[in-house]
């Protein structure tokens, strides 16, 4: 993870993860963002009070990730004696519901609570919502009526924030899904960055682009030539890239890019900014690879102005 900046272009947005002990929080926030394996987080304890991180997502965008306790006597505190504290200048609160909790009707509760303090103190943050642990269910059908069941509870508890629900899980691309999601749309320049995208897209005659972040390889945008084109298959190009990243770090071998070739399309995933990698995927194959690789050179000089 890069370093966290002060300069005076730097943005701070304030994230907090709240939900009860046991949800899956830190989890997921060691996952994203410190290079954790699902398999890594089995040893993971009860997080104490507040865990604080600052880290650099691009740019000068700072996440000040706040990563609170579950447990009864901190919940409490949270919502009382540390109200202002822990509620004022959020921009994001992301809730974890636990799917395997045995009191629904508690979590509802607590949740409800978190948003009257968040409409307190910050009326303006964004809210998400995350049904966690959804690999319990193995049944697709099942797991897409579990989140609209949730989504439609949700959306009845308040007037003010509508909240974004996912459903997600460590073991799957989901988390990759929900997390990107969230960032995106904490990039300050993200209309620009992305017409700019479609605009290298068109011109070098590329099917598919996308912008990932360096240090978590969470999507923050794409193009493609298919209007239909979903995000689903670039979180899980995402997670796998990432894993692969780890897997050369365990055997420290560095990793640096990937291009991958074959008589359909060629592949190429390379560095570009100072805080993303760039994937490239041509169809047409009268375009030499040398030629594509040379228009993301090109191409790099003008984002570096816009990404970092």
């Amino acid at each position: 993870m890069q370093a966290s900046t002060s300069g005076p272009l730097a943005v701070k947005k304030k994230l907090v993860i709240m939900g009860k002990s046991g949800a899956g929080k830190t989890s997921m926030r060691l996952l994203i963002f410190s290079n954790y394996t699902a398999n890594d987080t089995r040893r993971l304890g009860a997080t104490i009070d507040v865990e604080h991180s600052t880290v650099q997502f691009m740019g000068d965008l700072n996440l000040n990730i706040w990563d609170c306790g579950g447990q009864h006597k901190y919940l409490d505190n949270y919502l009382n004696e540390q109200k202002e504290n822990i509620f004022g200048n959020v921009e994001v609160l992301i809730y974890v519901f636990d799917l395997e909790t045995t009191n629904k009707d508690s979590e509802y509760v607590l949740y409800d609570e978190c948003l009257h303090s968040l409409a307190t103190y910050s009326r303006d943050a964004k809210v998400y919502c995350l049904v966690h642990k959804m690999d319990k269910i193995p049944d697709p059908e099942k797991k897409a009526q579990t989140v609209e069941l949730y989504r439609q509870a949700l959306a009845k508890r308040s007037d003010l924030f509508k909240p974004e629900v996912f459903g997600t899980s460590i073991w799957d691309y989901t988390l990759y899904h929900a997390w990107s999601q969230i960032v995106y749309k904490l990039v300050p320049n993200m209309v620009t960055i992305e017409n700019h995208l479609n605009n290298f897209r068109r011109l070098t005659e590329a099917s598919e682009v996308v912008l990932f972040e360096q240090a978590t390889f969470l999507v923050v945008c794409s193009a493609s030539a298919d209007p239909a084109a979903g995000l689903d298959k670039y979180m899980n190009v995402s997670q796998s890239i990432k894993a692969y990243r780890y897997t050369c770090n365990q055997v420290q071998l560095p990793f640096s890019s990937i291009e991958m070739r074959n008589k359909n399309y060629s592949l190429f995933v390379e560095p570009f900014t100072k805080s993303t990698f760039i994937l490239v995927i041509t169809t047409d194959t009268d375009i030499e690879p040398a030629v594509t690789k040379a228009n993301i050179r090109e191409a790099r000089k003008h984002f570096v102005k816009l990404a970092d």
